[in-house]
C-alpha cells in the first residue's frame, strides 16, 4: 500500500511500465501470427501509446522510475523505458541503457533496437553513427537494425563494419546496407554468401538483390536443396528454374514452410496441385493453404474454435470434482465452453479441388500470378495492403516490390499501422506511374524480364 502520493506515483509509474511490457510483448507474437490481420494491431499500439504519454507527462520521478526498471525489468520494461528517454531528449540515460546490453540477449537487443528504431531524435543522429563505429560488440547490431530502419546515409560505416567481420551483428549490418547502400557494396556483401550463419547468408542475399546484383540467385539455386535460406531467397527474386527447384525440395524430405511459401510468391500455375497435396500435411497444411491464397486470390479461410486447455490443479473445488468425475470444464455463462475463434486458411482439399476447378478459366499457364491477378507491380501492392496477407508474406512481397522493379518508397512490415497505411499510400501513387512499363504476368529483375 502506498504511504504517500510520491510513492502512490512511483507505483502509478511502475504499473504503466509494466503494462507497456505486456503490450509491447503481446504486440511482437500477434505481428507474427498469421491468424492475425496486421491492421488490428493498431488497437494494441494505441494502448501501448497510452502509457508511453503518461510516463512522458510524469516528469522527473517517471525518468527515476524508467532508469530503475530499464535496468532491472524485463526486456518490455526496457523498451519502453528507452522510448521515454528518447522523447524526453534524455541522451545520456537512452546510452547508459544500451551500454549495459548483453550482446547475447537476442530478445533485450531486438527490444532495444525496435525502441529506437521508432523513437530516436534527428538530433542524435551523429552520436548513433559514432557509437556504430566503437568497440562495443553489443551496439553493432542495434545501431545497424536503426541506421537501415531510418535510412541514415551510412554505407561507409556500414561496408567498413562489415569488412571488419563483427563478432555480432552481421546479418543487421547487411540488412542494413541493402537499404541505404549501392553497387558499391556488392564487394563486400558478396563473401558473406559463405557464411556458416544462415541468417547472414540470408540478409546478405537479399540486400545484393535490392542492390541489383543477381549473383545470389545463383547461390541459392545451389543451396536451396538442403538450406531455407536459399528458398526464401528464391521466392523474393527467382524465375522458372527456381519453381522446378522448389517442386522438386517439396518431393524429397527436406520440404519446409520456407519452400511452401516461396512458391506461393512465384505464382507459378505448376505449383498449385503439389500445393493442394500438402493440405493433409500435419506441418504443412496451412502454409500450404497461405501459398494457395497468394497464387490465387480465392480468400478460402475458416472460422476454427480453439477450446482453452485447464490445468485441474488451477480449478476450484467444484470445477475440479466435476472434471476428476466426468471430464467437464469450465463454460461461459451461456453454457458455451471457454476458447476463442480463429480465422485460418481452409485445409479441405475437396473444396479447394471445387474452387479451381469452377474457376480454371480465369487463369492462364502463361502468366504467373499474385491473389488471382497476373503478377505484376499492382498485384503485389495489393497483397502488401490485403488484410489476410500474413507477416512472412507481407515481408516478401515489400522486398519483391523493390528487387523486381525498384520501388523506391521506404517501408517496413513492423512500422506502426497508423504509418504503414500513410506509406502504402504513398507506394500506391509509386506503383500508378508504373502503369505500362511492365508487362503483367511476367517476373522482372531490377526493372528488366527475366528468363
Amino acid at each position: 500500500m502506498a504511504t504517500s502520493t510520491q510513492q502512490f506515483q512511483v507505483e502509478l509509474y511502475q504499473e504503466h511500465l509494466d503494462e507497456a511490457s505486456f503490450l509491447y510483448e503481446q504486440r511482437l507474437v500477434y505481428l507474427h501470427d498469421p491468424e492475425v490481420n496486421w491492421s488490428d494491431l493498431g488497437d494494441w499500439e494505441e494502448r501501448f501509446e497510452a502509457h508511453i504519454d503518461a510516463l512522458v507527462v510524469g516528469g522527473e520521478l517517471a525518468l527515476d522510475v524508467c532508469r530503475q526498471q530499464a535496468a532491472d525489468g524485463d526486456a518490455g520494461e526496457m523498451h519502453a523505458a528507452l522510448r521515454v528517454f528518447c522523447r524526453q531528449n534524455q541522451k545520456d540515460d537512452a546510452f547508459a541503457v544500451l551500454d549495459a546490453l548483453d550482446p547475447t540477449d537476442e530478445e533485450a537487443v531486438r527490444a532495444a533496437a525496435q525502441a529506437l528504431c521508432c523513437e530516436t531524435p534527428t538530433s542524435w543522429r551523429d552520436d548513433l553513427q559514432r557509437a556504430f563505429q566503437g568497440d562495443q560488440p553489443q551496439l553493432t547490431p542495434v545501431m545497424a537494425r536503426v541506421i537501415g530502419y531510418r535510412r541514415l546515409p551510412s554505407e561507409e560505416l556500414l561496408k567498413s563494419k562489415l569488412t571488419a567481420r563483427p563478432s555480432f551483428g552481421s546479418a543487421d549490418s547487411a540488412w542494413a546496407l541493402g537499404r541505404v547502400g549501392s553497387a558499391e557494396s556488392w564487394p563486400v556483401l558478396r563473401p558473406l554468401l559463405d557464411s556458416d550463419d544462415e541468417l547472414v547468408c540470408e540478409a546478405a542475399a537479399i540486400a545484393l538483390l535490392r542492390l541489383g546484383d543477381d549473383q545470389p540467385l545463383q547461390r541459392a539455386m545451389l543451396a536451396a536443396p538442403a538450406h531455407p535460406w536459399a528458398r526464401r531467397v528464391l521466392g523474393i527474386g527467382g524465375n522458372s528454374a527456381s519453381v522446378r527447384m522448389l517442386l522438386d525440395v517439396l518431393k524429397g524430405q527436406s520440404a519446409d514452410e520456407a519452400a511452401v511459401v516461396a512458391l506461393g510468391l512465384l505464382g507459378d500455375l505448376g505449383a498449385v496441385a503439389p500445393l493442394v497435396d500438402l493440405l493433409d500435411d500435419d506441418d504443412l497444411s496451412e502454409p500450404a493453404a497461405v501459398a494457395l491464397n497468394t497464387i490465387t486470390g480465392a480468400g478460402l479461410y475458416t472460422d476454427v474454435f480453439l477450446q482453452d486447455e485447464f490445468d485441474p490443479d488451477e480449478l476450484l473445488d467444484e470445477e475440479r470434482e466435476a472434471y476428476e468425475r466426468d471430464g467437464t470444464v469450465p463454460t461461459r455463462d451461456d453454457g458455451q465452453p471457454l476458447g476463442d475463434w480463429e480465422h485460418r486458411p481452409l485445409l479441405e482439399k475437396a473444396e479447394w479441388r471445387a474452387w479451381l476447378d469452377q474457376n480454371k478459366q480465369r487463369f492462364s499457364r502463361e502468366h504467373c500470378w499474385r491473389m488471382g491477378t497476373p503478377y505484376g507491380p499492382m498485384a503485389l501492392f495489393e497483397c502488401l495492403r490485403s488484410e489476410t496477407s500474413p507477416y512472412s508474406v507481407r515481408v516478401a512481397t515489400y522486398e519483391e516490390l523493390v528487387v523486381r522493379y525498384g520501388l523506391d518508397v521506404p517501408f517496413e512490415v513492423e512500422l506502426r499501422v497508423s504509418q504503414q497505411v500513410r506509406f502504402l499510400r504513398k507506394i500506391e501513387d509509386w506503383v500508378t506511374l508504373q502503369s505500362g512499363k511492365f508487362t503483367s504476368g511476367r517476373r522482372y529483375f531490377a526493372g528488366r524480364v527475366q528468363g
